[in-house]
């Protein structure tokens, strides 16, 4: 059987884990790209650790061509949480008929909140024979796991969920989608109340689970 071959976008905290994961179910890592220029050049080992590889990181504005030469089966998405973010990223992927798996937060169920962008990649995917999967946390603990066990519930009034976690474990781009390093004044500005509102971790989340039990959103 050959071995699936996986290219990693994004080399910040979180792929040190997804390339890990990857290497431990016998993929086999062929390119990683980033826009650190200070990983840029370096193995990949800089990021996971161990022995060098002689995988190199490239230059995330090389990503076409760094696809293209690393003939990768899939691409590992690990960047930011709004889909417009990962527009490039995602759309180089699509066009190079790269199958890619993201942590990008509102990839999940982008139907609502970026229908236009939502579209775009659905007909890219589509005419490349690939797609675009969104995945993490919310597969599991926010859709998935609520869903099995209302299954198995005769009657529901209203589920309540909870979750916390410590934003030093993951990467710059949750640490800045919570306000870290603002002030008060700054947060209540651009976190609390803003002007521009762009979609939460539990707007995509929530509208998932209720297309999964099969409701509407009132």
């Amino acid at each position: 059987m050959k071995k699936v071959k996986v290219f990693q976008i994004g080399c910040g905290k979180m792929s040190k884990y997804t390339m890990t994961y990857a290497l431990e179910q016998g993929y086999e890592i062929v390119g990683a790209a980033d826009i650190n220029k200070k990983l840029i050049g370096k193995d990949i080992s800089k990021v996971i650790g161990g022995k060098k590889t002689g995988i190199l990181i490239d230059d995330v504005a090389d990503l076409k061509k760094a696809l293209k030469k690393s003939k990768a089966n899939i691409a590992i998405v690990t960047t930011m949480s709004l889909l417009s973010d990962c527009e490039d990223a995602l759309v180089a992927c699509a066009e190079a008929g790269v199958n890619a798996i993201t942590t990008c937060e509102e990839a999940f169920y982008p139907m609502s909140s970026n229908p236009k962008l939502t579209k775009k990649l659905d007909k890219l995917c589509k005419e490349n024979g690939c797609t675009i999967t969104g995945s993490g946390m919310q597969d599991i603990f926010w859709i998935n796991m609520p869903a099995l066990v209302a299954g198995g519930v005769h009657n529901i009034k209203k589920i309540t969920g909870a979750y916390s976690y410590n934003v030093d474990e993951y990467g710059l781009a949750l640490a800045k989608a919570h306000g870290c390093d603002l002030t008060p004044e700054e947060f209540e500005k651009e976190i609390a109340h803003p002007e521009t509102f762009e979609p939460s971790y539990a707007w995509n989340a929530s509208e998932a689970i209720v297309s999964k039990l099969g409701l509407t959103i009132k």
